[in-house]
């Protein structure tokens, strides 16, 4: 008798895993339970059909319910959902949806069907906060096609002039920008500090300003307290703590993502901390015969080893084939996430890897981290974009923790090369070393990852001391008799500087050096942290006592370290 293998749940976890057992084995038994009307789509691109830039949305469905039959000899059954699971005799119940919403024309009693093994990938589902108007007409979220759709066709009225987009993730950021680029004013309401939680604040000031640059209202540390429904000629609106109300013709939800885990627990099978359902590194739950991938498990954290629940297509992919693999006897275990991740904004990238520094606080874990803002290529091509490269690492033994980046172009091949390196746990030294393609369109002949291990290197062998722009902000209330020295040109000092900083350029400060103090602390800083470096070495070698401002005073970390 064949293998019966039951799959509920397509898109990346599910539909992975069916297709890769199929091909460990022609003789299996293998159908697929979808809930939804697709059975595999690429959601991540659903907002960028929403603003036009995919202009066709069929180019989401990556496979239908015939070319997976055709392809795979899959039994795929879609609109129907998994009501049960009875683990005493291996079956699962299930019924048909509707074949309309307004008629129960064709919908199935209760059935069941037997399996040996079963994988659960019923990914998450979007979040709508318990508020007054939650639930009105004219609030949408963004997760599947049939949402998709809905949006579009209230967009398409062209009675839509303000959207409210509550939350400032993934979601919120790609369909702000999606929206905004059909001309509808658009305001992204965030109960945080930040955008983006994936990264730290001084990396998503940055994206703060782009946002700002293209038109988009931010409601940052600012809670909903309720949605207005339209009622008449009055316009639909959102209500924020405080009183204040926007007007919001749509309102996306996008506040974020949880594990659907009802099914699961209500066959015992064990939930973890992050709200995940627990599985062993074969994507075993505590059930041998049944598995679970994608966006519903709890998985370990690479870099801290803690329990984590991740959204991510590419972890649930590689969850899909390996729940497949162990089926059939292969020895392969999941090694675990690291969040890896990027996003468009405008015109500008963002994106990070393993752990923020924020996360490691929260984990009382020792850090240290450095700053640089390089060209994405060499600076003598024309074209170059400026970056801004994170690298957090441990001070005890210099192995990278984590990474974040953000700029306009090369973002995610630098994002790339770190992930790898985490992975590797490798240490910044490795950074130095690393040999990396290089062409003047390209890189650099020391590239940015290079130069992020240089001076990740130096702070771990001694060479140089530096501090932070938070950091310098507290040490000058509490040290008035710390000394400020710029060592950029006259021209740049002039154009704006730290208060009570005495301006000497580098290329002079041998020869002016006797103007400081040796008996005060000194910190040197530039516009983006090179000069300073220099200046630092220079001192210190000649007996000041001296840090470098990381990262120097690059414009938004400027405003970020004088607010």
């Amino acid at each position: 008798m064949s293998l019966r293998i039951v799959i509920v749940g397509g898109v990346a976890g599910g539909a992975s895993a069916a297709a890769r057992a199929r091909r460990l084995s022609e003789a299996a038994s293998i159908t697929i339970f979808e809930k939804g009307p697709h059975v595999s789509f690429a959601n991540c691109g659903i907002p960028y059909v929403l603003g036009g830039v995919i202009a066709d949305k069929s180019k989401l469905l990556l496979q239908t319910p015939e070319s997976m039959k055709a392809r795979y000899n899959l039994d795929v059954r879609t609109n129907t959902e998994v009501t049960r699971i009875d683990r005493q005799h291996k079956r699962v119940h299930y019924h048909s949806a509707p074949a309309s919403p307004a008629s129960l024309v064709g919908v199935d009693a209760d059935r069941s069907l037997p399996y040996d093994k079963l994988i659960l990938a019923l990914g998450a589902e979007a979040v709508r906060p318990p508020m007054e108007g939650a639930d009105a007409p004219h609030v949408y979220t963004l997760q599947t096609i049939p949402d998709l759709q809905r949006v579009n066709a209230a967009m398409d009225t062209g009675e839509v002039h303000h959207a409210v987009i509550v939350g400032g993730g993934f979601i919120g950021l790609e369909a702000a920008e999606n929206i905004r680029l059909r001309g509808v004013h658009t305001t992204i309401v965030e109960m945080t500090p930040q955008v983006f939680a994936p990264v730290d604040e001084d990396i998503a000031a940055e994206v703060h300003a782009e946002l700002r640059k293209q038109g988009v209202e931010l409601r940052l540390s600012t809670r909903v307290q309720r949605i207005i429904p339209p009622k008449g000629d009055d316009g639909g609106g959102v209500e924020l703590a405080g009183g204040e109300r926007l007007p919001a013709d749509i309102v996306l939800m996008a506040v974020g993502v949880r594990p659907r885990t009802g099914l699961a627990h209500d066959a015992g099978l064990r939930i973890g901390s992050s709200g995940g359902v627990v599985v062993n590194g074969f994507m075993q739950t505590n059930d041998p015969d049944i598995y679970a991938v994608g966006d519903m498990i709890e998985s370990k954290h690479t870099v801290s080893h803690s329990p984590v629940n991740i959204a991510l297509a590419g972890p649930a992919n590689r969850q899909g084939r390996l729940a497949a693999d162990h089926i059939f006897g292969k020895g392969a275990a999941y090694r675990g996430t690291i969040g890896t991740s990027v996003c468009q904004v405008f015109d500008l990238t963002v994106g990070n890897t393993g752990m923020t520094t924020r996360e490691l606080s929260r984990l009382k874990r020792s850090f240290r981290w450095v700053t640089v803002h390089p060209p994405h290529h060499a600076g003598y091509y024309p074209g170059g974009k400026s970056m801004t490269l994170k690298l957090i690492f441990d001070p005890d033994d210099g192995r990278i923790l984590g990474a974040q980046a953000v700029g306009r172009a090369g973002i995610d091949k630098r994002i790339d090369v770190l992930s790898t390196a985490i992975q590797a746990r490798m240490t910044v030294d490795d950074l130095e070393t690393l040999e990396l393609a290089y062409a003047p369109p390209y890189g650099a002949a020391k590239d940015p990852i290079n130069m992020a291990g240089f001076v990740a290197g130096d702070l771990m062998r001694g060479e140089v001391d530096i501090v932070h722009s938070t950091e310098l902000k507290g040490a000058l209330e509490t040290q008035p008799e710390l000394q400020l020295v710029d060592v950029r040109n006259p021209g740049e000092f002039t154009a704006g500087h730290l208060q009570g900083a005495t301006n000497i350029p580098l290329n002079g400060l041998r020869e002016r050096m006797e103007e400081l103090p040796k008996d005060r602390p000194l910190v040197v800083y530039c516009q983006v942290g090179f000069r300073g470096y220099l200046a630092a070495r220079i001192l210190q070698q000649n007996g000041y006592t001296v840090q470098n401002l990381d990262g120097g005073i690059y414009p938004r970390r400027q405003r970020l370290l004088l607010s």
